[in-house]
């Protein structure tokens, strides 16, 4: 189960967060949008590492 979740968390999580990052990031916010990417990918990735770790 936390295999899949794993997976998940980097299928999903990542683009979402670019995504996310993108839109905060238009016009004058976008330092946020850099802070958000920065801060958020390497905290998706340790997350869904956790999890497939965990798992094995």
């Amino acid at each position: 189960m936390g295999l899949f979740v794993g997976l998940l968390v980097f299928v999903i999580g990542l683009p979402v967060l670019g995504v996310l990052s993108r839109k905060v990031g238009d016009g004058r916010l976008w330092q946020t949008g850099m802070a958000i990417w920065f801060v958020g990918s390497p905290v998706v990735l340790g997350l869904g590492g956790w999890l497939v770790y965990r798992d094995l």
